[in-house]
């Protein structure tokens, strides 16, 4: 029985010697490898265009002042009448000539001593004309006209009247110039180019979100003389950068 016992003791502490001695087992994963990009290009483009005005717009105000709405009213549009009249004798087209404002307003005494105590003056009415003119040697004409028609204040403004056209030739001559530019440098290299992935554009000048060019620049240019009158021309300039992926060889 002792032996039989002993003989158990010494197989159980083999059994757990052995299992002691075993390192265990580590089963490694590999990290899945990530999938290579293809190569990218990147290009940039630029295209400026000098602009000068083509167009005018003279807006002229004519006032009158009357006891009562209709007498303010008619006197005004009296002087509408015979500013409209000389602006066809200078041969301003009706078409270049818009009403653009009409108010009514009444004109009050001043008085010390408050508001609910004034008293109607008079009624004032004023109509705003604006006359546009391509041919910029009218513009001291026209401008004296409306001084002699009763015009109690003027200003001119400057645009380009095919603006949105020179903005679409500004961004084709840039694309151009950006795909060029991208062809020559895979052919220099010696690589192919693939598809298009990204495509930005930045603006520069002034002229690109304004409609009139600004007063000490609203210049146009005599074919007869190299002298501007209000100032120099306005670059309209344009940035454009297209993504490329490179082909696989």
């Amino acid at each position: 029985m002792l032996k039989s016992t002993l003989a158990s003791l010494a197989l159980a502490t083999s059994l757990v010697t052995g299992c002691a001695d075993k390192a265990p087992q580590v089963i490694a994963v590999p990290t899945p490898t990530a999938p290579v990009q293809p190569g990218a290009m990147t290009v940039t483009g630029t295209a400026t265009l000098e602009v000068s005005p083509d167009c005018a717009d003279i807006t002229m105000t004519l006032s009158s002042d009357g006891a009562k709405p209709g007498i303010a009213t008619a006197a005004v549009q009296a002087k509408q009448e015979k500013l409209i009249a000389a602006l066809k004798a200078l041969g301003v087209e009706t078409t270049d000539m818009k009403l653009s404002y009409l108010s009514l307003n009444p004109i009050y005494d001043p008085n010390p001593e408050g508001w609910s105590q004034l008293k109607v003056r008079t009624y004032r009415a004023e109509i705003t004309i604006t006359v546009t003119t391509k041919k910029f040697d009218r513009i001291a004409g026209i401008m004296e006209s409306g001084a002699e028609s009763g015009v109690s204040a003027m200003s001119t403004q400057f645009r380009r009247s095919d603006l949105p056209e020179l903005k679409k030739k500004v961004r084709e001559m840039a694309l151009a110039a950006a795909k060029d530019k991208a062809k020559q440098t895979a052919d220099t290299l010696g690589i192919q180019l693939g598809r298009i992935t990204t495509v930005a554009e930045n603006q520069g000048g002034y002229m690109w979100s304004a409609q009139y060019f600004p007063a000490n620049a609203a210049a146009f240019r005599d074919n007869s003389s190299a002298v501007a009158l209000g100032g120099v021309m306005q670059p309209l300039t344009l940035d454009v950068t297209i993504g490329f992926e490179l082909a696989k060889s």
